[in-house]
């Protein structure tokens, strides 16, 4: 089931992403990304109390606390840090320009899963994310359109900026991913921590509004701002962060990670060919595609 969630969070984000970049142009405030926070914590705390374990019944107390701080720690860089950085490089560089260095959080996480988890996997299982892994390669290979030209048009610095956001937010969703898995490890309950991460985003945003007018506007005007292209991609991101969550009780890191990725197939083709906020995909899209499914279907069956 691990892999089945990943799948599903993957295509969760891939919405999000082609919605914020459909919504950019027109976008207020923070592009809805408080907005994604509160719709997580409102659906995941629905959750847990509805099926999530009774906290009270767990003998070891500082395994709760551990849990906790881990949990919190993962909220800091993904749903603070990690989803800023990922909604402000998909508003300044497009859907699919920005993932090309976000693709890099399979990468970060199979380091750090490795050296910090000692993870390891079965032979078909590696040879499927070296597919996966390849087919994100040929995917940047897709010729992007001219700075210039169609809705799509950017900027060079807008560009340049928008990647390099890309690249901070991968670390910093890797680095949320083993905090997550370590946070299982001592509190396996999935909704209780998407609900601890959106408290601790909430708590960031409380806390930054006392200092920064931008943040006090998007507490202020959190529903008043948001569009319908700003709700869509708001639920994107919380049914992503949630089944995200899901899939790490059971699989590992490494291999949700990977599986993520795919949430750049996803907004490609929504946003091309449903939202057309961004160019057709080409043949060797298509080609990445094909094999990234291939590569799914072999971790699947080698977890």
């Amino acid at each position: 089931m691990g892999e089945l969630y990943a799948l599903l969070s993957a295509a969760s984000f891939g919405v999000a992403g082609a919605a914020v970049a459909k919504g950019a142009p027109e976008a207020r405030g923070d592009n809805g990304v408080f907005l994604s926070i509160i719709l997580t914590l409102s659906l995941s705390f629905l959750l847990w109390i509805t099926f999530g374990i009774d906290l009270d019944t767990l003998g070891d107390k500082s395994a709760l606390l551990i849990g906790l701080s881990y949990f919190a720690a993962a909220g800091v860089l993904a749903t603070v840090l990690g989803r800023l950085t990922n909604f402000r490089s998909i508003a300044l560089s497009g859907a699919i320009r920005s993932s090309v260095f976000r693709r890099m959080i399979p990468v970060f996480s199979t380091i750090l899963a490795v050296v910090l988890l000692s993870e390891r996997y079965a032979p078909l299982s590696v040879a499927g994310m070296i597919l996966i892994l390849s087919s994100i390669g040929l995917a940047m290979w897709e010729r992007a359109p001219s700075i210039g030209s169609g809705t799509w048009a950017r900027s060079p610095l807008q560009l340049r900026i928008g990647l390099l956001f890309g690249a901070v937010s991968a670390f910093c969703y890797a680095l949320a991913y083993v905090a997550r898995k370590l946070a299982m490890d001592h509190l396996p309950e999935a909704a209780f921590g998407a609900f601890v991460g959106a408290l601790t985003g909430v708590i960031w945003y409380l806390v930054a509004s006392s200092v920064s007018t931008r943040y006090r506007r998007s507490l202020i005007s959190v529903f008043k701002d948001a569009g319908s292209w700003q709700w869509l991609a708001a639920l994107g991101m919380s049914f992503g962060q949630i089944l995200l969550f899901f899939a790490l009780i059971s699989a590992p890191v490494t291999v949700v990670a990977i599986i993520g990725s795919l949430e750049m197939f996803v907004g490609a083709y929504l946003a091309a060919f449903l939202f057309k906020s961004e160019p057709v995909p080409g043949r060797m899209m298509v080609l990445a595609t094909m094999i990234a499914t291939a590569g799914v279907a072999m971790v699947a069956f080698g977890t």
